[in-house]
């Protein structure tokens, strides 16, 4: 059973220092976290709470909700993902969390 844990405990650092590949949807946070707001009908709006400044997300395969962050080498991928708000994604790019909150640094993005 430790020879198991180990290997899994391996696998998903080698992932992680590799990069994650996510599909899911943008959600601006600040309609996804107050009303849960997503999906197509909520398309429009967010997109329009993206491009005024609200914070993006992915709401990801994996079940948890990714704060979008900015490469400080390349910041074009997460300003692409930025305006795909509302839509159905695939993001590559590095994940971290701290203090019970998910970041996903976008290194590539495109529509699914």
């Amino acid at each position: 059973m430790r020879t198991f844990v180990a290997a899994l405990a391996l696998s998903t650092l080698l992932c992680l220092a590799a990069g994650a590949s996510f599909a899911a949807e943008i959600v601006d946070l600040a309609c996804y976290i107050a009303h849960g707001a997503k999906g197509p009908d909520h398309a429009v709006c967010a997109a329009k709470c993206a491009e005024m400044g609200q914070p993006v997300g992915l709401a990801a395969s994996d079940g948890k909700v990714y704060i979008l962050v900015a490469d400080h080498a390349d910041s074009s991928a997460f300003t692409k993902a930025k305006s795909m708000a509302g839509k159905k994604v695939e993001i590559k790019g590095e994940v971290a969390a701290k203090d019970g909150m998910n970041a996903l640094t976008v290194h590539a993005v495109k529509t699914t």
